[in-house]
């Protein structure tokens, strides 16, 4: 009786500990973005998003396109995702879902030119297609990151779990990769 007790209170005990330590890695990875609220307006000719603060994005059309929005119009209310560079990820309509996922695995390869990179995932290796092809010079093959998927099934962000010290000698470098 007492060993069943004991045995119960430690099933508990794990799956309490796992549960919490899952919401802390997720608060974790979405501590670097912000989620501010906008309204586009005409900048230069192009459209823009003005967030609370003052601040005016420079908006790219082909990206609300690329996500499944319409084109968004002067006066639109949006929600705009900020990423820790400051520089916006994405912009969805005021009031819709953003359901972006969190996958982590070992960069397999990075293709910039193609805009894709492939990770190494406990249910194999995925592909998804990147939504910007800048990334930082961290993100090397072999490197555990953790990849923001939005909606679309595009990576907007990618982060590394481990930051390996860069050699001086290495060539291959994100940016003349050619895989």
């Amino acid at each position: 009786m007492l060993i069943t007790k004991l045995c119960v209170m430690a099933v508990l005990f794990v799956s309490i500990v796992s549960v919490t330590t899952m919401v802390w890695s997720q608060e974790a990875a979405l501590s670097h973005h912000r989620t501010v609220p906008g309204i586009i307006v005409d900048k230069a000719g192009s459209p823009a998003v003005k967030v609370p603060d003052g601040t005016v994005y420079q908006l790219n059309t082909n990206r609300a396109l690329r996500h499944g929005h319409e084109p968004f119009k002067n006066g639109d209310e949006v929600t705009v995702v900020i990423d820790e560079g400051n520089a916006v990820l994405e912009v969805h309509p005021k009031g819709t879902a953003m359901n972006h996922r969190f996958i982590t695995g070992d960069v397999v390869s990075v293709g910039l030119r193609q805009g894709t990179i492939t990770l190494k995932t406990p249910q194999g290796e995925q592909s998804f297609p990147l939504e910007k092809r800048q990334m930082s010079a961290s993100i090397r093959d072999g490197s555990t990151v953790r990849a923001e998927i939005n909606e679309a099934g595009n990576v907007i962000d990618v982060h590394p779990l481990e930051h390996k010290q860069l050699d001086p000698n290495e060539k291959q470098t994100p940016i003349n990769r050619s895989h």
